[in-house]
């Protein structure tokens, strides 16, 4: 089955990822935003946190995201490299998720101070990550089953 542009499954693989990498800047901006107005609003009492809390909760996801914006566009127009930065993207994130979530680090999914609450502030980030990890996985497998056929190949574009 094709449409005018190509193949249903390409245009559905172009959506899933388009909502996905939106999905994925949703959270880390707002973070990212929270951070800037609490440094703003009492710039005496701010405490930076653990850097790898930037780098994992904000830095990575928002590349993240607009590298897959970017890409879900170029698959749309059935380019190669978007093909192949799918592919990327069908891994990368898997595996990170993995590493984050076997090793679910105190420095990246900090403790709230009090340990009283049932859930704390980076258990909530942990349970996000096993999360996202589920859903991961099996568009993961749909895409490499996916672009790798030689049909599906051959509908893209080397630029």
């Amino acid at each position: 089955m094709t449409t005018r542009g190509g193949s249903h499954a390409i245009v559905a693989a172009a959506a899933v990822q388009l909502v996905g990498s939106l999905a994925v800047l949703a959270p880390s901006g707002l973070f990212l935003t929270d951070e800037i107005l609490l440094r703003q609003m009492s710039p005496r009492n701010y405490q930076f946190l653990h850097p790898a809390v930037y780098v994992f909760l904000i830095a990575i996801p928002l590349c993240f995201g607009l590298f897959g914006v970017t890409t879900s566009i170029g698959l749309l127009r059935r380019r190669e490299w978007a093909r192949k930065a799918t592919l990327f993207l069908a891994t990368v994130p898997v595996v990170g998720c993995v590493l984050l979530v076997a090793f679910h680090a105190p420095s990246v999914f900090p403790p709230e101070p009090g340990q009283g609450a049932i859930l704390v502030i980076g258990d909530v980030y942990l349970l996000a990550y096993k999360f996202l990890l589920a859903v991961l996985i099996p568009i993961s497998i749909w895409w490499w089953i996916l672009f790798t056929r030689e049909g599906v190949r051959a509908q893209f574009r080397r630029d």
